[in-house]
């Protein structure tokens, strides 16, 4: 995997870490504590996966880089239509388990990265 292909790769779970601390945060706002706690440990377990890849940015990484991008891009979009329909108080507590899911595969894809 080229230089440029790590980079791309941890902006994308660059973008999910952010999109869950915004979920979060609209936990937080909707007085959803259990749900934002929820997001809180998902964030602490990305942040771990981004660090440990960080450490390793100048090593080798297993895996294809394409497949990778396309499965953390589609992750990214479920997030993003999760928190638009969380922000228009649609289908909330769906949403958020949806979000959660989405959420969980940036963290193994993350976790495969590193392995």
């Amino acid at each position: 995997m080229t230089q440029a292909e790590k980079n791309e790769l941890l902006d994308k779970l660059s973008v999910c870490y952010n999109r869950v601390n915004y979920l979060k945060l609209l936990c937080d706002e909707a007085n959803k504590p259990d749900e934002a706690a929820q997001f809180d440990r998902r964030k602490a377990r990305l942040k771990v996966e981004i660090d440990g890849l960080l450490r390793d940015l100048y090593e080798n990484w297993i895996g294809n880089a394409n497949s990778l991008k396309t499965s953390l891009q589609n992750s990214n979009n479920g997030v993003e239509a999760s928190i638009k329909e969380i922000e228009g108080d649609i289908k909330v507590a769906e949403n958020i388990v949806k979000a959660i899911g989405y959420i969980d595969d940036v963290i193994k894809v993350a976790a495969a990265l590193f392995a």
